[in-house]
């Protein structure tokens, strides 16, 4: 037995060492040229750090005046859809035409997902010429004269071959294509006015080829990106302030490291904010909050919600180098619904009637300490203030402004500066405790009677406070390919040892002394110590009684690491030679060129977790059937039922990938349908199974007073690891190669109450 162990943990090495090449070949892309293992760097790499702000020789002061101010709009995941009737391109339409006229913003940035790319049943995915066009015609009809920059989504790269593609619609649609392409991923401006230098980076994460989705989720920096990154980031010379934009948050990117060995947090040093979209916020309320503040680089990551579903957009204010914005939603209860694409027969768009928003308010002075970057932003400035800041954008003239510090109202009216969206009110925050937070709430009301307002917890000590975010805090601030990997590394390695340890140790023996000790604990309460001895048991007889069960387990862990899962369709629109490629649990390979997104991994956890733990815990279950002497709860008809059902889920799964990715064809290369089938067989067929079921040994009657003496007898076996019992019936469940001395032993009844028949 423990030569087999050996035999199949050296099976076991080998496959982790081909499973090691194919992760350093997956990740070449993401490692510079001749770094070596970057991961594990020994010694970090110096990272231009920016000089924090200080108050020293700063004669700047917070006034009235409409100066040192400019502010910004982005709005992400529009999703313009030739399909859809709500939200999509409605709330676009209405964000152009009756809410940028409003703000009149310094320029507008769009993080990606300009597009749906799906069809009517939300199943395939392509590009869609209608939705580009409807894209593009908005801007140039509806905000001409409005700085536009934007950069694409995973939406953009659904079924798309490359950059050079024909269906690479952003190339030539896109506002930014022009200085994406140049940039080769990575773009940058910038804005000079007479206070301050200020840059703005745009970053394309989007795989190198695309596939339909839903692998298409995660984000990717190759090493040469990364080092574009850097250079667009480097100090060249003083800039007040450096705002990164990308689609995908970093929680769901995979980062290269750049020929400098810099990864990414290194680079957020050099930045003070990272502007994204994305998630959607997410579901059940767990992404109202996506954003955090990163110790590591002391800069913010902010999440915007999507224009497509909650027609959120958020409008950003630099004033006097302090950094504050606020998120809005379109009031969507006056939208009607409008032409799906509202492209007329002449190229014009056909523009909904126009909303009338409640006045949008947004403080800048005194800032939001939530938000506060106490390493890149002058903080001092807000105790030195002598006015309260904050900007109005409505369309009425006349405004009912009222402003409550603590609860209590101030004590000066707020005045609108010339031809500006910025008022002001006079303050002394010398009169505030400056190691204590604070609250301002500001409310304006519109000649309409509509009311806005905004509120802000501050400090004036040029701390911190707590963002309490809640979960969307933690899981924006996680690295979820790090998550994914970590969940199914773990599910692989603790089934492989709780499988092959079995064979290490004499069955008969150690499964005996497992016995006797489940005995002893056996009682009507639920006992931990008994529970971990009996599936311990299970495990161990598992590859005796259910050989085929065990070795079809072992090989097909083994096979996830180490060979492809199948082979499918996934970028439909490329030429036949390049449409199909082959699916790894490291990534997606076309030929000889790995995408190494995280894609793959997340579909990989749900799989081990559901397809391979689940069903090895149901053979090892019914492994000790017999032994047990007692109806398993897994014998139970409506038991039974259940795992019908839970099989026939995980079937429509994979009938679900075929849907995705070319039908038939994704099935018949496809280790999962292998061992799904297998499965299924076992199921029914199988030891336990549905149409195979064990005929239950029966025992003799035996006199209380016996019982003693039996028990000691057969104790005496167990020492002898002798295989049989003279109160053994010699009956067997059908399908079972078990030899163990307790098929059918009294002993696996308590003594307490007594022996009966099964």
């Amino acid at each position: 037995m423990r030569n087999w162990g050996w035999a199949w943990l050296l099976l076991v090495f080998v496959c982790s060492l081909r499973a090691c090449y194919l992760y350093w070949q997956s990740t070449a892309d993401l490692r510079a040229a001749r770094s070596g293992f970057p991961w594990h760097r020994l010694q970090q790499p110096q990272t231009p750090v920016l000089s924090p702000r200080s108050s020293h020789n700063d004669s700047t002061v917070i006034d009235a005046t409409p100066s040192n101010l400019f502010y910004f709009t982005q709005i992400s995941d529009l999703h313009l859809s030739k399909y859809r009737a709500r939200g999509h391109t409605l709330h676009f339409l209405h964000f152009v035409r009756s809410i940028l006229p409003i703000i009149k913003p310094n320029f507008v940035v769009v993080t990606g997902d300009l597009t749906d790319a799906k069809d009517v049943r939300r199943i395939t995915s392509q590009q869609y010429y209608e939705e580009w066009q409807v894209y593009r015609q908005t801007i140039e009809q509806g905000a001409k004269d409005v700085p536009w920059y934007d950069m694409r989504g995973n939406h953009d790269c659904f079924d798309l071959p490359s950059w050079q593609s024909h269906v690479n619609f952003y190339r030539t649609h896109g506002m930014s294509a022009d200085r994406m392409e140049a940039g080769r991923g990575v773009y940058q401006w910038q804005i000079t006015p007479s206070y301050g230098q200020y840059r703005f980076v745009a970053i394309d994460a989007c795989p190198k080829r695309g596939p339909s989705r839903p692998f298409n989720f995660f984000g990717y920096l190759t090493s040469k990106t990364m080092d574009r990154l850097a250079d667009a980031l480097q100090p060249e010379s003083h800039y007040n302030h450096t705002f990164v934009f990308s689609h995908y948050p970093t929680t769901t990117m995979v980062f290269g490291v750049s020929s400098k060995g810099h990864g990414f947090r290194d680079l957020a040093k050099l930045y003070s904010v990272y502007f994204c979209g994305h998630l959607h916020r997410l579901t059940a309320g767990l992404g109202e909050i996506l954003k955090w503040y990163d110790p590591q680089g002391q800069s913010l990551e902010l999440e915007l919600g999507d224009m497509m579903v909650h027609g959120v957009y958020r409008i950003v204010a630099v004033d006097h180098d302090l950094i504050s914005f606020v998120d809005v939603e379109l009031p969507r209860k006056q939208l009607k619904l409008h032409p799906t694409v509202p492209l007329q027969a002449n190229g014009e768009i056909e523009w909904p009637a126009q909303i009338h928003p409640a006045p949008i308010v947004l403080i800048t002075n005194p800032k939001d300490a939530r938000y506060a970057l106490p390493h890149k932003e002058p903080l001092h400035r807000i105790q030195q203030s002598q006015h309260i800041r904050f900007l109005v954008f409505s369309q009425s003239d006349q405004l009912e402004v009222s402003i409550a510090i603590d609860g209590q109202p101030h004590f000066a009216n707020a005045t609108k500066s010339h031809d500006s969206a910025l008022w002001t009110a006079p303050w002394d925050p010398n009169q505030l405790d400056p190691a204590k937070l604070h609250t301002i709430e500001i409310r304006v009301i519109g000649d309409d009677g509509q009311q806005g307002s905004a509120a802000n917890t501050f400090r004036l000590d040029g701390h911190r406070a707590k963002i309490a975010g809640g979960p969307g805090e933690f899981i924006i601030s996680s690295n979820m390919t790090i998550v994914l990997q970590g969940v199914t590394l773990f599910a692989i390695a603790v089934m492989l040892l709780v499988l092959v340890l079995p064979k290490f140790y004499d069955n008969e023996m150690t499964s005996a002394q497992l016995l006797s000790r489940i005995q002893r604990l056996e009682g009507d309460q639920f006992n931990l110590r008994r529970e971990v001895y009996l599936w311990t048991l299970r495990f161990l007889e598992l590859p005796r009684n259910q050989p085929s069960c065990w070795i079809a387990s072992v090989l097909f862990i083994l096979s996830l690491i180490t060979l492809p899962w199948f082979r499918a369709e996934f970028i439909p629109s490329a030429p036949p030679d390049e449409r199909y490629g082959t699916f790894y649990l490291w990534g997606l390979k076309f030929s000889e060129e790995w995408i190494p997104i995280a894609d793959t991994w997340m579909f990989a956890a749900g799989q081990i977790w559901l397809d391979v733990v689940v069903f090895v815990i149901l053979f090892a279950w019914r492994s000790t059937d017999d032994n047990l002497g007692q109806r398993q709860l897994h014998e139970h008809a409506w038991f039974k039922g259940l795992e019908v059902v839970y099989w026939l889920w995980r079937v429509s799964e994979l009938m679900a990938l075929a849907a995705f990715y070319g039908g038939a064809s994704a099935l018949i290369y496809n280790v999962l349908v292998v061992w799904i089938t297998f499965v299924g067989y076992n199921l029914a067929w199988g030891k336990g199974g549905m149409f195979n079921q064990k005929r239950r040994s029966t025992f003799p009657k035996l006199c209380p007073c016996d019982d003693e003496s039996t028990a000691k007898t057969n104790n005496d076996d167990m020492v002898h690891g002798s295989s049989t019992s003279p109160h053994t019936s010699g009956g067997e469940s059908s399908g079972s190669a078990s030899s163990t001395p307790f098929n059918g032993s009294p002993l696996t009844k308590s003594r307490k109450r007594g022996l009966r028949r099964a």
